[in-house]
């Protein structure tokens, strides 16, 4: 009540009723009206900077916050890159030493097969060496015991004609046998 008391006593004193009167009444009211406008102009210009300010500091948390997510996506970018680079680093150097496994496989199993080819080759080298060298014996053998018995031949071949020669009578004797002899009869 009190309220209602002192507003009362705000009020201006009454004045005669009219179209003046109605006049200053409005003319209070757009004042007032005015007067209440400029304090929520005011009022809502202090809140637009409170709210601005806000908005700049909830702007610069938002982007130091997606900053700093941008930068942990960039880090596990970069760490997942890292990471399969060094995977595909790894699965590379694995099939690099298994083909050089493979290849000194290969290399040992070929060096391997050519020296048992070489060694076939040389043993049957050295068996046909072997075998030229007794076929080689054999003829000599066979050609010094066909000399042998050339000469053997020859030495009674010699012989016989010595023999021929000592049993045939000379030529003088051989005219003379073979002249025709006279009868013995007709004597």
């Amino acid at each position: 009540m009190q309220d209602e008391n002192e507003r009362a006593n705000d009020r201006p004193p009454a004045e005669p009723q009219g179209y003046g009167a109605l006049g200053d009444r409005v003319s209070g009211i757009l004042e007032a009206a005015e007067q209440a406008a400029a304090e929520i102009r005011e009022e809502a210009r202090k809140r637009a900077t409170d709210l601005e300010s806000d908005a700049h500091g909830d702007a610069e948390q938002l982007k130091q916050k997606l900053t700093a997510e941008a930068q942990s996506l960039r880090d596990e970018a970069e760490e997942f890159a890292r990471d399969m680079r060094l995977a595909v680093e790894a699965y590379a150097t694995q099939h690099r030493r298994q083909a050089e496994d493979e290849a000194r496989t290969i290399v040992a199993e070929a060096e391997k097969r050519a020296t048992t080819a070489r060694e076939a080759a040389e043993k049957r080298l050295e068996q046909v060496e072997a075998e030229v060298r007794r076929r080689e014996d054999e003829l000599r053998s066979e050609v010094r015991k066909l000399e042998h018995r050339r000469r053997e031949t020859l030495e009674r071949l010699r012989e016989i004609a010595a023999a021929v020669q000592d049993v045939l009578p000379d030529e003088e004797s051989l005219a003379r046998d073979l002249q025709p002899q006279p009868s013995a009869t007709s004597d």
